[in-house]
């Protein structure tokens, strides 16, 4: 399974810092709300109060004024200001502070009303301007009795102006406290959820990359909490069924790595997407399938089926069928090699025409020679004669072709044995003295000392029976075969039969081992062209190898290949 890389994710503001701003938003919309509820309301106090404010601080101011020790420009000084103004008169009406302001008074009906309502005793409070000046008289009593009169000036929009810019100046200190107040709880919040939240994020990149042994951080009872338990729920379920599907993979990838058969997943484009090792000697390097087969994929991918028995790939031959996958866009393919199967068919069909072309001869020269003597040549004691030797060399020859049939038989069915040691210089012995040797032909043995291979004694002496005989049967005299055996790097052993005799055309080296193959000069020779064939199975069930190498004119030399073991290992055979 392909491992899945880790989600990307764009890069965006993070939680802290919208949940921080939520929190300045709200301590922001909280602050002006609060401004303008305390800013008209505290407008309102004001306005109903300045009145009261006006008279108090009229009637304080003469209670100073009438004290015996009042300093009265001092009084009267430290109370002007912050929107108010005083005057004091003596009892003949005469200004006495602050000096230079008398002219108000005689300049203004309103002024001159309540100084003189004050100089008779009489407390008078009167608003002028629409409401915006109030004006208090109070007169002032001492120790002697009547001293004089107070007269106040309040006006209201210079006090409630300092005390509204006081009032906006603490509501946007406010306002900003809050605000921060409101980020840093907002930032310290978003930061215990942003923590958890981002751990929970990194597990799960985590399981989306595969990896379900990671440990979610379950605690905690909020929503968190329950996503975290939830995800790890989650987990676990996929832990169990990747671990199922992993399962069925692996079977399925050991199957599919079993078979002989080639398997492939192809895409609609051409990319294969899933092959099996069978079919890694059919790809190309670009991970491509072979151009033969691309024609039977795309009707697969059209038709939603296609099959071809005998698809011909380099020198191969290769049985084909293809599967449209229409959910995957895809193609499945199987292939298989029939080379060996059809070489094997061809060969079964040359084997049973050669093999019932060679019993026909004998057959027909047997069926011919009984046909003449039931005719009356049995009568005739030189024809009888004849035609009974034909009988005798047909039926010899019937019985050599069926005693090779059966032995080529046997060695196909006997297979692959258990292995013995056999003793390569007794078996090189035991040929010797097995042949004759014809007049004029010279048989060497040339084979090392304690030479030992794996194999079956049997069928090694037969093997090189059929050799030396083949050997001999093409070296005319004077001539010599050779039978060499050695040592063949670190593993085998090798033997050879080397003849001078007239060799092979090289066209025909190949073909030799074939069943019932002779070659174009010697057919007319005694033979059917099975010793080789069946020496050749022989050495296959060996375990080993046959070839041969010639040069027409010169010689021939026949090898055989085995797997060499030390004597030393198991008795000799």
């Amino acid at each position: 399974m392909k491992k899945r890389q880790p989600l990307k994710r764009r890069r965006h503001i993070g939680m802290r810092i919208w949940l921080a701003g939520g929190f300045a938003l709200v301590g922001l919309i909280t602050a002006t709300v609060i401004y303008f509820i305390v800013s008209n309301s505290s407008r309102e106090v004001l306005t109903e109060r300045s009145t009261e404010l006006a008279v108090g601080r009229t009637f304080r101011l003469a209670d100073r004024v009438g004290s015996s020790k009042a300093n009265i420009e001092a009084e009267i000084e430290a109370a002007n200001g912050e929107g108010f103004s005083a005057w004091y008169f003596d009892a003949g009406g005469v200004l006495v502070a602050p000096p230079g302001s008398k002219p108000i008074f005689e300049n203004r009906e309103t002024y001159a009303v309540a100084l003189n309502n004050a100089l008779a005793g009489v407390r008078q409070t009167t608003e002028i301007d629409d409401g915006e000046v109030t004006l208090v008289g109070v007169p002032v009593i001492n120790e002697s009795g009547f001293a004089g009169a107070v007269v106040g000036r309040y006006s209201r929009p210079e006090v409630l102006r300092e005390a509204l810019d006081d009032l906006e100046a603490d509501s946007r200190r406010g306002a900003l406290i809050g605000v921060l107040v409101g980020s840093l709880i907002g930032f310290a919040i978003a930061s215990g959820i942003t923590v958890r939240l981002k751990r929970l994020a990194s597990e799960a990149d985590d399981l989306a990359s595969g990896n379900f042994d990671v440990e979610l951080p379950t605690g905690g009872r909020d929503e968190i909490g329950d996503l975290a338990r939830s995800l790890d729920s989650m987990r676990q379920a996929l832990k169990e069924n990747f671990g199922v599907l992993t399962a069925d993979r692996d079977k399925l990838t050991a199957i599919f790595d079993g078979l002989n058969d080639a398997v492939m997943v192809v895409d609609d484009h051409g990319p294969v997407r899933f092959y099996n090792s069978a079919a890694t000697v059919l790809l190309d390097q670009g991970g491509l399938p072979p151009e033969p087969m691309i024609p039977q994929i795309k009707r697969a991918a059209t038709e939603g089926f296609a099959a071809h028995p005998a698809l011909r790939i380099g020198d191969r031959a290769y049985a084909m069928q293809a599967r449209a996958l229409p959910d995957e866009n895809a193609v499945l393919v199987v292939v298989r090699d029939r080379t060996d199967e059809m070489r094997k068919e061809f060969a079964e069909r040359d084997f049973v025409s050669n093999a019932a072309h060679e019993l026909r001869n004998p057959l027909a020269g047997i069926s011919g020679a009984i046909e003449v003597l039931q005719s009356g040549a049995k009568d005739d004691p030189a024809a009888r004669d004849h035609f009974l030797n034909r009988l005798s060399t047909d039926a010899e020859r019937m019985s050599r072709l069926t005693q090779s049939l059966l032995t080529l038989a046997r060695v196909e069915a006997l297979g692959a044995g258990e292995v013995e040691v056999v003793d390569v210089t007794n078996a090189a012995s035991d040929v010797e003295s097995a042949v004759e040797v014809p007049p004029g032909l010279e048989l060497i043995l040339d084979v090392e000392r304690d030479l030992a291979a794996k194999g079956d004694p049997t069928l090694l002496r037969q093997v090189l029976i059929g050799l030396v005989t083949n050997a001999l049967k093409n070296t005319p005299p004077p001539g010599t075969i050779t039978v060499r055996g050695r040592r063949f790097g670190d593993e085998e052993m090798l033997l050879e039969v080397i003849d001078t005799g007239t060799g092979i055309p090289q066209a025909e080296v190949d073909r030799v081992f074939e069943r019932f193959y002779r070659r174009s000069e010697s057919r007319r020779q005694e033979g059917f062209g099975l010793g080789l064939a069946i020496a050749r199975r022989m050495a296959d069930v060996m375990g080993g190898e046959m070839g041969a190498s010639s040069v027409e004119g010169e010689g021939s030399t026949f090898w055989v290949r085995l797997p060499l073991i030390e004597q030393a290992e198991t008795p000799i055979a």
